[in-house]
């Protein structure tokens, strides 16, 4: 039995922390639980998000937002989705709720954040009242008023003041503002580690924790986190790791995945490196699941209560410890276990498995198998078999009929000739039609029945529409002049990755008097305009010198340009790499990839030299990159040290999903491929 004991740490500058058993909870799959049931009520929306089937994910959690009273892991994953889906402002609308039910620890921090920008923004912030919008005032509460004359001082130089006004603050309000007085205590502690007064600092945050009622503060204990690992030595180093692991079992928010990288970096500096990889991997493992990415177990859990296509299933990449031979000699029987077996390309086993469940799922995953294996034929006659079993199975007639579509079989043909048969399936795809008219392939099934039943007119009607939809979804994967940015959304003092559009178009002019920039559309702030404009000449002259043979008739087209999301405004310069690229697409007539988002600033050094510079906020981006499930992202070279040391991001992470570059020319590469130079 676990018993409960305070350590006090060496010296009486310390604290007292609770010291409990370290078990962190982040994983969401135990050892052998692959037979226990499904734990996660999100699990299968969070599959479906993973093979790409966002509408019945976002279908899935809308049913889960109406039944639950736990709101906010389902909206942060519709959150997701949203963002997935480019429906930026419905996923600001998720994200800022999910902060709203369970807001971040720390909160303290951020409020003197926001003090310190208020003090550095006086047209902004000076008075009475803030502006909020175009046209309303909020009235500053007199204690706000108290604490930004403590961060005007500061911003004045005048940090020995700054530090008396926040004592005289605590001193007022230690007895009837117990929040206020702590606020006031961490500026002070803040103020003095601005101004490179660590000791003093530590001082002041480990005399507050000797008050009662103070001793476990989240908030005093994140400051900790900071102020130990900079003052050095082994002693406050273990320090540190005391209150991070404190905070890894206080935190449940994401910035317990933080508590997680810095116990990891904090061991390393220790020279420990096991316990480093061991936090490293708690970390990783942290990570993903706050990032709704489905465990091995999960996804098999999800898998055998409805179908998902062996082929698709494969392709995940799960957030498991074990492999799928592990989890298939883990105890698990039936359907699970002959899931696992398929997933380690044991073919033979797993359909031994399916044969011997015999329902409807098992022969749906025995004709995938036998698919896979190459016999259609006897997948054919097995999907039969399940259809016969269950005649309304939307999956089952949808791949009978894409079946017929393709290789016209006899069989399918006289199944579906059948009246209640092909009633029943026409009615069946009529109504998903309905919920999903984008969706191609359920048009191309409307089209096969229709051909079934010779009726000829609606046959072409379905097939057109086909046709139309995949070529619309195949121009989204690649498109001329879009390129997808890296960015970072401020709002309620925290900060959101995301990932946006930037549109790049020419319009014809008269010969040789265009390669002008005639239109710049969205909220764009001066400097942004102004840099926007820059890049279009930089890239031009750049394209003309490097690719001269693939860019004749620059001047003869006038462009223009577009910032997404135009209802907040843009500002900046790490959007200058996206926006070159984007103008680097028109000028080619090449299109870009959906998948690779960009961010870094852009400065010619000469007509045919662009370097690519360092950008802030680098982890937001790869964390919103991360989120819309990219495959790549192009940073800066300046960025690889900051980020391979992050404490917020796994290493694991930005190896996979990030490149660094210091130039265009390796950018373009990257972004179009190596052979852009030489076809």
């Amino acid at each position: 039995m676990a018993i409960d004991t305070y350590i006090i740490l060496p010296r009486r500058e310390t604290h007292l922390f609770r010291s409990e058993p370290m078990t962190v909870e982040t994983r969401t799959e135990e050892s052998g639980a692959s037979s226990a049931p499904l734990r996660d009520p999100l699990a299968t929306a969070k599959v479906l998000v993973e093979i790409g089937e966002l509408d019945e994910a976002e279908a899935e959690v809308v049913r889960i937002l109406a039944e639950s009273n736990d709101e906010h892991d389902a909206r942060g994953l519709l959150g997701r989705i949203k963002h997935m889906k480019g429906e930026l402002t419905q996923a600001f609308t998720c994200w800022a709720q999910v902060r709203a039910q369970r807001p971040e620890s720390g909160g303290a921090q951020m409020r003197l954040n926001t003090m310190m920008q208020l003090a550095q923004d006086p047209e902004r912030g000076a008075g009475e009242f803030l502006a909020l919008g175009r046209t309303h005032l909020w009235r500053k509460p007199v204690q706000m008023l108290e604490l930004e004359h403590v961060f005007q001082l500061f911003v004045r130089r005048q940090p020995e003041e700054a530090r008396a006004a926040c004592e005289l603050l605590a001193s007022k309000y230690s007895s009837s503002d117990p929040q206020l007085y702590k606020l006031a205590v961490l500026g002070q502690a803040w103020i003095a580690e601005l101004s490179g007064d660590l000791d003093l600092a530590r001082r002041i945050l480990e005399d507050l924790g000797r008050e009662r009622g103070f001793e476990e503060d989240v908030d005093r204990a994140l400051a900790l986190t900071r102020i130990y690992p900079q003052l050095r030595g082994a002693e406050n180093l273990r320090k540190a790791v005391h209150v991070c692991e404190f905070l890894a079992r206080t935190l449940r928010s994401f910035q317990q995945v933080c508590a997680l990288g810095t116990l990891a970096a904090l061991h390393r500096e220790l020279g420990d490196l096991e316990e480093a990889a061991r936090w490293d991997a708690e970390f990783l493992a942290a990570f993903q699941i706050k990032m709704y990415r489905v465990s091995l177990a999960e996804a098999i859990a999800v898998a055998a209560r409805r179908y998902v296509p062996l082929d698709k299933l494969a392709s995940m990449r799960f957030t498991h410890r074990r492999s799928p031979r592990q989890e298939a000699s883990a105890g698990s029987a039936g359907r699970r276990r002959g899931l696992a077996l398929a997933l380690t390309g044991e073919p033979a086993r797993a359909a031994e498995q399916f044969r011997r469940g015999g329902e409807l799922l098992d022969l749906q995953y025995l004709a995938d198998l036998t698919a896979i294996g190459g016999d259609g034929k006897a997948a054919v006659g097995l999907l039969l078999q399940a259809l016969e079993r269950e005649p309304g199975d939307a999956r089952t007639i949808g791949r009978l009929l894409l079946e017929f579509d393709e290789h016209g079989d006899s069989g399918i043909r006289e199944v579906f000739t059948q009246p209640a048969m092909g009633n029943r399936a026409r009615d069946v795809l009529e109504r998903l039609v309905r919920e999903m008219p984008l969706r191609p392939v359920l048009w191309r099934q409307l089209a096969a029945l229709h051909r079934i039943s010779e009726d000829d007119d609606d046959a072409a009607r379905c097939t057109a529409r086909a046709q139309a939809l995949a070529a619309a979804d195949a121009r989204r994967d690649r498109v001329v002049g879009r390129a997808l940015s890296a960015a970072v959304y401020h709002f309620a003092g925290d900060a959101q990755g995301l990932i946006h559009e930037v549109w790049a178009e020419r319009q014809p002019a008269a010969a040789g008097r265009g390669g002008h920039l005639t239109e710049l559309l969205g909220s764009v702030k001066p400097e942004l305009e102004q840099a926007v404009r820059n890049i279009l000449v930089s890239v031009r002259e750049y394209a003309q010198a490097k690719l001269p043979h693939q860019t004749d008739g620059l001047t003869d087209y006038n462009y223009s340009f577009k910032i997404t999301k135009e209802d907040e405004p843009s500002s900046g310069v790490s959007a200058g790499l996206p926006i070159a690229l984007a103008f680097l697409s028109v000028f080619l007539g090449r299109p870009l990839r959906q998948d690779i988002a960009s961010s870094g600033a852009v400065v010619a050094d000469a007509h045919d030299v662009v370097m690519v510079q360092a950008v802030g906020e680098v982890e937001h981006k790869v964390r919103g990159a991360y989120n819309r499930s990219l495959r790549m992202l192009i940073l800066p070279e300046g960025n690889r040290g900051a980020l391979e040391a992050s404490l917020i991001i796994p290493r694991a992470v930005s190896d996979e999903l990030v490149r660094y570059v210091s130039s265009l020319d390796e950018a373009v590469t990257l972004a179009f491929g190596p052979d852009i130079w030489v076809s």
